[in-house]
Protein backbone atom coordinates (compact mmCIF):
# COMPACT_ATOMS: atom_id res chain seq x y z
CA UNK A 1 0.00 0.00 0.00
CA UNK A 2 2.81 2.42 0.88
CA UNK A 3 4.61 1.66 -2.37
CA UNK A 4 1.41 2.30 -4.32
CA UNK A 5 0.85 5.62 -2.53
CA UNK A 6 4.41 6.72 -3.28
CA UNK A 7 3.93 5.90 -6.98
CA UNK A 8 0.68 7.85 -7.04
CA UNK A 9 2.37 10.81 -5.36
CA UNK A 10 5.31 10.68 -7.77
CA UNK A 11 3.05 10.58 -10.84
CA UNK A 12 0.93 13.40 -9.42
CA UNK A 13 3.98 15.62 -8.90
CA UNK A 14 5.35 14.94 -12.40
CA UNK A 15 2.02 15.69 -14.03
CA UNK A 16 1.53 18.73 -11.82
CA UNK A 17 4.67 20.30 -13.30
CA UNK A 18 3.52 19.49 -16.85
CA UNK A 19 0.06 20.78 -16.01
CA UNK A 20 1.46 24.03 -14.64
CA UNK A 21 3.30 24.64 -17.91
CA UNK A 22 0.12 23.90 -19.86
CA UNK A 23 -1.95 26.01 -17.49
CA UNK A 24 0.19 29.12 -17.73
CA UNK A 25 0.21 28.98 -21.53
CA UNK A 26 -3.50 28.12 -21.77
CA UNK A 27 -4.67 30.87 -19.40
CA UNK A 28 -2.51 33.47 -21.11
CA UNK A 29 -3.65 32.38 -24.56
CA UNK A 30 -7.32 32.35 -23.53
CA UNK A 31 -7.06 35.82 -22.00
CA UNK A 32 -5.25 37.15 -25.08
CA UNK A 33 -7.87 35.75 -27.48
CA UNK A 34 -10.73 37.18 -25.41
CA UNK A 35 -9.00 40.58 -25.32
CA UNK A 36 -8.70 40.43 -29.11
CA UNK A 37 -12.49 40.08 -29.31
CA UNK A 38 -12.92 36.41 -30.18
CA UNK A 39 -16.09 34.69 -29.06
CA UNK A 40 -15.73 32.48 -25.96
CA UNK A 41 -16.29 29.22 -27.84
CA UNK A 42 -13.64 30.02 -30.45
CA UNK A 43 -11.22 31.32 -27.80
CA UNK A 44 -11.58 28.11 -25.78
CA UNK A 45 -11.16 25.95 -28.88
CA UNK A 46 -8.01 27.75 -30.02
CA UNK A 47 -6.51 27.95 -26.52
CA UNK A 48 -6.97 24.22 -25.85
CA UNK A 49 -5.74 23.24 -29.33
CA UNK A 50 -2.64 25.46 -29.36
CA UNK A 51 -1.77 24.64 -25.75
CA UNK A 52 -2.14 20.93 -26.36
CA UNK A 53 0.11 21.19 -29.41
CA UNK A 54 2.84 23.22 -27.70
CA UNK A 55 2.95 21.41 -24.36
CA UNK A 56 2.87 17.94 -25.94
CA UNK A 57 6.03 18.91 -27.83
CA UNK A 58 7.74 19.63 -24.50
CA UNK A 59 6.31 16.51 -22.90
CA UNK A 60 7.15 14.06 -25.69
CA UNK A 61 10.12 15.60 -27.55
CA UNK A 62 11.95 17.76 -25.05
CA UNK A 63 15.15 18.19 -27.08
CA UNK A 64 13.41 19.67 -30.14
CA UNK A 65 11.17 21.82 -27.94
CA UNK A 66 14.16 23.23 -26.07
CA UNK A 67 15.89 24.02 -29.36
CA UNK A 68 12.81 25.90 -30.55
CA UNK A 69 12.49 27.67 -27.20
CA UNK A 70 16.07 28.94 -27.28
CA UNK A 71 15.57 30.11 -30.85
CA UNK A 72 12.38 31.94 -29.90
CA UNK A 73 14.04 33.61 -26.91
CA UNK A 74 17.05 34.79 -28.91
CA UNK A 75 14.82 36.01 -31.73
CA UNK A 76 12.53 37.95 -29.39
CA UNK A 77 15.42 39.57 -27.50
CA UNK A 78 17.21 40.51 -30.75
CA UNK A 79 14.00 41.95 -32.17
CA UNK A 80 13.35 44.08 -29.11
CA UNK A 81 16.90 45.42 -29.24
CA UNK A 82 17.07 46.09 -33.00
CA UNK A 83 13.46 47.17 -33.54
CA UNK A 84 12.62 48.78 -30.21
CA UNK A 85 10.50 51.47 -31.87
CA UNK A 86 8.40 49.05 -33.92
CA UNK A 87 5.39 47.15 -32.69
CA UNK A 88 4.83 44.65 -35.48
CA UNK A 89 4.24 41.20 -33.96
CA UNK A 90 3.81 39.54 -37.34
CA UNK A 91 7.36 40.51 -38.30
CA UNK A 92 8.70 39.06 -35.05
CA UNK A 93 6.70 35.84 -35.42
CA UNK A 94 7.76 35.47 -39.06
CA UNK A 95 11.42 35.80 -38.14
CA UNK A 96 10.98 33.35 -35.24
CA UNK A 97 9.29 30.83 -37.55
CA UNK A 98 12.09 30.94 -40.12
CA UNK A 99 14.79 30.80 -37.42
CA UNK A 100 13.00 27.86 -35.78
CA UNK A 101 12.88 26.00 -39.10
CA UNK A 102 16.60 26.52 -39.57
CA UNK A 103 17.42 25.44 -36.00
CA UNK A 104 15.23 22.35 -36.30
CA UNK A 105 17.05 21.17 -39.40
CA UNK A 106 20.24 20.55 -37.37
CA UNK A 107 18.82 17.67 -35.35
CA UNK A 108 20.11 14.26 -36.34
CA UNK A 109 17.91 11.54 -37.82
CA UNK A 110 18.42 9.45 -34.70
CA UNK A 111 17.24 12.24 -32.40
CA UNK A 112 14.15 12.80 -34.52
CA UNK A 113 13.43 9.08 -34.79
CA UNK A 114 13.70 8.61 -31.03
CA UNK A 115 11.51 11.58 -30.04
CA UNK A 116 9.14 11.71 -33.06
CA UNK A 117 8.31 15.40 -32.48
CA UNK A 118 5.64 15.66 -35.17
CA UNK A 119 3.79 12.65 -33.78
CA UNK A 120 3.84 14.12 -30.27
CA UNK A 121 2.84 17.62 -31.37
CA UNK A 122 0.19 16.42 -33.81
CA UNK A 123 -1.35 14.18 -31.18
CA UNK A 124 -1.45 17.09 -28.73
CA UNK A 125 -3.14 19.25 -31.35
CA UNK A 126 -5.80 16.62 -31.98
CA UNK A 127 -6.29 16.13 -28.23
CA UNK A 128 -6.85 19.85 -27.76
CA UNK A 129 -9.18 19.99 -30.76
CA UNK A 130 -11.32 17.16 -29.39
CA UNK A 131 -11.31 18.53 -25.85
CA UNK A 132 -12.30 22.06 -26.94
CA UNK A 133 -16.04 21.45 -27.48
CA UNK A 134 -16.32 19.48 -24.24
CA UNK A 135 -14.53 22.26 -22.38
CA UNK A 136 -16.82 24.90 -23.88
CA UNK A 137 -19.91 22.88 -22.93
CA UNK A 138 -18.73 22.59 -19.32
CA UNK A 139 -17.75 26.27 -19.09
CA UNK A 140 -20.86 27.64 -20.80
CA UNK A 141 -23.23 25.51 -18.74
CA UNK A 142 -21.67 26.60 -15.44
CA UNK A 143 -20.56 30.21 -16.18
CA UNK A 144 -16.92 29.55 -15.27
CA UNK A 145 -15.29 31.63 -18.00
CA UNK A 146 -13.99 34.29 -15.57
CA UNK A 147 -12.67 31.68 -13.14
CA UNK A 148 -9.31 31.17 -14.86
CA UNK A 149 -7.77 28.63 -12.51
CA UNK A 150 -10.81 26.33 -12.53
CA UNK A 151 -11.21 26.52 -16.32
CA UNK A 152 -7.53 25.72 -16.69
CA UNK A 153 -7.73 22.78 -14.29
CA UNK A 154 -10.58 21.30 -16.31
CA UNK A 155 -8.74 21.94 -19.60
CA UNK A 156 -5.56 20.25 -18.34
CA UNK A 157 -7.44 17.16 -17.25
CA UNK A 158 -9.41 16.89 -20.49
CA UNK A 159 -6.52 17.50 -22.88
CA UNK A 160 -4.06 15.42 -20.84
CA UNK A 161 -6.25 12.34 -20.57
CA UNK A 162 -7.28 12.66 -24.22
CA UNK A 163 -3.59 12.84 -25.18
CA UNK A 164 -2.92 9.66 -23.18
CA UNK A 165 -5.51 7.78 -25.20
CA UNK A 166 -4.56 9.24 -28.57
CA UNK A 167 -0.80 8.72 -28.22
CA UNK A 168 -1.49 4.98 -28.06
CA UNK A 169 -3.62 5.17 -31.23
CA UNK A 170 -1.88 7.96 -33.12
CA UNK A 171 -2.33 8.36 -36.85
CA UNK A 172 0.26 6.38 -38.88
CA UNK A 173 0.98 9.45 -41.04
CA UNK A 174 2.40 11.24 -37.98
CA UNK A 175 5.11 8.58 -37.74
CA UNK A 176 5.78 8.21 -41.46
CA UNK A 177 9.14 8.84 -43.12
CA UNK A 178 7.94 12.24 -44.33
CA UNK A 179 6.91 13.19 -40.79
CA UNK A 180 10.34 12.20 -39.51
CA UNK A 181 12.04 14.37 -42.14
CA UNK A 182 9.91 17.45 -41.53
CA UNK A 183 9.19 16.97 -37.82
CA UNK A 184 12.30 18.70 -36.48
CA UNK A 185 11.97 21.96 -38.46
CA UNK A 186 8.18 22.16 -38.14
CA UNK A 187 8.01 21.58 -34.40
CA UNK A 188 11.03 23.76 -33.70
CA UNK A 189 9.43 26.55 -35.74
CA UNK A 190 6.10 26.25 -33.91
CA UNK A 191 7.78 26.35 -30.50
CA UNK A 192 9.95 29.31 -31.53
CA UNK A 193 6.84 31.25 -32.60
CA UNK A 194 5.05 30.38 -29.34
CA UNK A 195 7.96 31.50 -27.15
CA UNK A 196 8.51 34.67 -29.19
CA UNK A 197 4.82 35.56 -28.87
CA UNK A 198 5.04 35.21 -25.09
CA UNK A 199 8.00 37.59 -25.01
CA UNK A 200 6.15 40.05 -27.25
CA UNK A 201 3.12 40.08 -24.93
CA UNK A 202 5.37 40.60 -21.92
CA UNK A 203 7.10 43.48 -23.70
CA UNK A 204 3.78 45.07 -24.63
CA UNK A 205 2.49 44.77 -21.07
CA UNK A 206 5.49 46.75 -19.81
CA UNK A 207 4.08 49.75 -21.64
CA UNK A 208 1.80 50.05 -18.62
CA UNK A 209 2.38 53.23 -16.59
CA UNK A 210 -0.28 53.26 -13.84
CA UNK A 211 0.86 56.64 -12.48
CA UNK A 212 0.02 58.30 -15.80
CA UNK A 213 -3.15 56.32 -16.36
CA UNK A 214 -1.59 54.29 -19.16
CA UNK A 215 -2.54 50.63 -18.90
CA UNK A 216 -1.66 48.12 -21.60
CA UNK A 217 -4.58 46.10 -22.93
CA UNK A 218 -2.42 43.00 -22.58
CA UNK A 219 -1.86 43.38 -18.85
CA UNK A 220 -4.75 40.99 -18.28
CA UNK A 221 -2.80 38.25 -20.04
CA UNK A 222 -0.03 38.40 -17.44
CA UNK A 223 -2.57 38.66 -14.64
CA UNK A 224 -4.23 35.43 -15.80
CA UNK A 225 -0.97 33.43 -16.01
CA UNK A 226 -0.42 32.82 -12.24
CA UNK A 227 -3.95 31.49 -11.80
CA UNK A 228 -3.39 29.36 -14.89
CA UNK A 229 -0.25 27.89 -13.34
CA UNK A 230 -2.20 27.02 -10.20
CA UNK A 231 -5.14 25.51 -12.06
CA UNK A 232 -2.82 23.61 -14.39
CA UNK A 233 -0.87 22.12 -11.48
CA UNK A 234 -4.09 21.00 -9.80
CA UNK A 235 -5.52 19.53 -13.00
CA UNK A 236 -2.23 17.85 -13.87
CA UNK A 237 -1.92 16.31 -10.42
CA UNK A 238 -5.46 14.95 -10.72
CA UNK A 239 -4.73 13.48 -14.15
CA UNK A 240 -1.46 11.89 -12.99
CA UNK A 241 -3.18 10.40 -9.97
CA UNK A 242 -5.92 8.87 -12.12
CA UNK A 243 -3.36 7.39 -14.53
CA UNK A 244 -1.48 5.70 -11.71
CA UNK A 245 -4.66 4.42 -10.06
CA UNK A 246 -5.82 2.98 -13.39
CA UNK A 247 -2.37 1.48 -14.01
CA UNK A 248 -1.75 3.34 -17.29
CA UNK A 249 1.94 3.76 -18.16
CA UNK A 250 2.14 6.60 -20.66
CA UNK A 251 5.90 6.30 -21.05
CA UNK A 252 5.39 2.97 -22.84
CA UNK A 253 3.65 4.80 -25.68
CA UNK A 254 5.70 7.99 -25.99
CA UNK A 255 8.10 6.69 -28.68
Amino acid sequence: MLDKLLKILGKAVIWAFSGALFGGFFAGMLSFLLIEGLSPWLALMLASTLSGMVISAFFGSMLVALGGSLTGILTAISYQILFAGYHQPLLLLGIALVAGFVAGSFFTKREIRDSQPLAQTGTGLIAGLISGPVLYFIVSSSSLLDNHWLVTAIAVSLVGLCYVYLIKHRLPILSSSLALKTGGPLVSGVIAVSVASVFWIIGESYLTVPELGQISRYQGVLDAAPLGLLGGAIGGAFGGTMLEILGIRLEEHIN
